[in-house]
């Protein structure tokens, strides 16, 4: 999955920065220096946003060169942008497009560990993003998300069906939404119904009212590996989402344990990745 903002979006990401001009550079007749700008990291790193900061230049007047796209694995020092104009288009442009590398490539590489821990546990889980990303920047999150080999668990309470204990416990209990399960589906025949649970009794319950996923909160590896089992014998077709603390350390553990997927929101919340901005005159 692979998609670059509307222009819209990234001038708004500028505007926030550069409402008007750059005073600094304009005091020192920057705009009449040529200069390039590169970007590039202090460690390994999975890239996410270079066309956005690549764009983000473009619109400035400046000409950008996109070095490495969203998704790519690469070193430290290899340079993922740069640009060239004159001096002041690139300094209105420096500090948007760094927070927009740091920030996402951060989300991106922690997904990319998730992602290869899940793998060594059991090849084909998937790691879901779930909808815990700041507001404002979603497609970003969902972009970075994707960069990193995951994928968005739900993109909005508008698009998936997921009954939680705050649906059920206003609705009789959760044996009282199973038992209308059936008609729920009917519903909305070309969607797929999860149901999250909280332990093995409740999954059962879940699956032999035909849940189609049956997501399983806050509960470690062992039992994760016991409701799997007891619900592969009841409802083969059902698929088992593991949620609830689950990230780069112990993603390994819940995929081994036969989880199909792993939920998490723990790729959105860390520390950015780090890149070195260089302007210098040419």
């Amino acid at each position: 999955m692979k998609y670059t903002l509307l222009p819209s979006e990234i001038e708004g990401m500028l505007k926030e920065d550069v409402p008007y001009f750059d005073l600094t550079s304009s005091l020192v007749n920057l705009g009449d220096i040529d200069a390039e700008i590169t970007f590039t990291p202090k460690h390994d790193l999975t890239v996410c946003g270079s066309e956005e900061g690549a764009a983000l230049f473009r619109m400035l007047g400046a000409e950008p060169i996109l070095h490495v796209a969203s998704g790519k694995d690469v070193p430290e020092r290899e340079t993922v942008l740069s640009a060239r104009g004159n001096a002041e288009q690139l300094h209105m442009g420096w500090k948007v497009a760094q927070n927009i590398l740091e920030h996402f490539s951060g989300i991106a590489t922690r997904t990319r560990a998730m992602v290869e821990g899940a793998n060594r546990g059991k090849q084909g889980t998937e790691v879901c993003g779930t909808r815990k990303h700041l507001p404002g920047v979603k497609k970003l999150s969902l972009k970075a998300l994707c960069a990193g080999g995951g994928y968005p668990h739900r993109l909005g309470v508008s698009d998936s069906v997921l009954l939680f204990s705050n649906h059920y416990e206003l609705l009789g209990g959760l044996a009282a939404v199973c038992s209308n399960l059936a008609e729920i589906k009917q519903k909305c025949p070309e969607k797929k119904v999860a149901v999250e649970v909280e332990g093995l009794e409740d999954a059962m319950l879940a699956a032999r009212a035909g849940a189609d996923i049956i997501q399983v909160d806050k509960l470690p590896p062992a039992n994760i590996a016991a409701i799997v089992t007891a619900v592969r014998n009841a409802c083969p077709s059902a698929v088992i989402a593991a949620a609830g603390g689950i990230n780069s350390q112990n993603a390994e553990a819940y995929a081994a344990a036969g989880a199909d997927v792993l939920v998490s929101s723990w790729m959105y919340f860390g520390k950015p990745a780090d890149y070195k901005v260089v302007v210098k005159k040419i």
